[in-house]
């Protein structure tokens, strides 16, 4: 599957959930075939200060795979 510019390895994607996708939970479905994760939505704000939690949210494995994250302007 291609999205623009980036192929995917299958068509199982992970949709956002508020207080589950978590980087534990993205790993659990990377591993059981999702070629592509997205993060649950955080603040544009709370990015541009740095807030702790919001940098929780945001982590990412190291391992090379199709992730992307949800921001709310």
């Amino acid at each position: 599957m291609k999205i623009g510019g980036v192929e995917l390895e299958n068509n199982i994607m992970l949709a956002p959930m508020a207080g589950v996708t978590d980087l534990s939970f993205r790993l659990l479905c990377r591993e059981q075939g999702s070629s592509y994760t997205v993060t649950e939505m955080v603040s544009a704000k709370a990015v541009l200060y740095n807030n702790r939690n919001t940098d929780i949210l945001l982590r990412r494995e190291r391992s090379p795979c199709s992730f992307s994250a949800q921001i709310r302007i």
